[in-house]
């Protein structure tokens, strides 16, 4: 979490100014409590949290921020039943 993270912000100091802005989020499932807790373990850590964030995938999902077709097939592989 914390190298992927770190791959972020250096983008964000890359000498070509190519990126303003930019996002670490990690997407896990609900019932994924080792992942939430790993989240919120390294959420404490940060003194700038505005690069970092986390999220279920269900909310992500119920954003209804995807086309219908993807979100369906997210859906179908990650949540069956």
């Amino acid at each position: 979490m914390w190298l992927e993270h770190l791959l972020l912000l250096s983008m964000l100091q890359h000498v070509s100014g190519t990126w303003s802005w930019g996002r670490y989020v990690v997407v896990h499932p609900a019932g994924n409590s080792d992942v939430a807790d790993a989240c919120a373990r390294y959420r404490d850590l940060l003194v700038e949290r505005s690069t970092f964030s986390s999220m279920t995938i269900e909310e992500f999902l119920d954003a209804d921020v995807l086309p219908a077709q993807t979100t369906a097939a997210l859906r179908d592989r990650y949540l069956p039943g």
